[in-house]
């Protein structure tokens, strides 16, 4: 299983809409606005990083008002 951080910047105000869109994807664990240069930041776990890449670019990325992503993955 492969775990990963993932920050999210989003286009002002659209905050919580992409807050509740983001919570119903089985694949995040955890999901939590904050302050600063990102928006969000969601804790998420894939099977590999084919999916991994699936879910950022399919899934996340496809939201409106999402301007830009950050993944970081977790080595242990």
């Amino acid at each position: 299983m492969l775990q990963a951080f993932i920050l999210i910047a989003v286009s002002s105000g659209s905050e919580r809409f992409i807050y509740d869109q983001l919570k119903q994807l089985p694949e995040v664990e955890e999901i939590n606005e904050i302050f600063g240069e990102y928006d969000l930041i969601i804790r998420i776990s894939v099977k590999d990083t084919r999916e991994l890449d699936t879910l950022v670019s399919d899934k996340i990325r496809a939201i409106k008002d999402i301007k830009l992503t950050s993944t970081m993955i977790v080595a242990r």
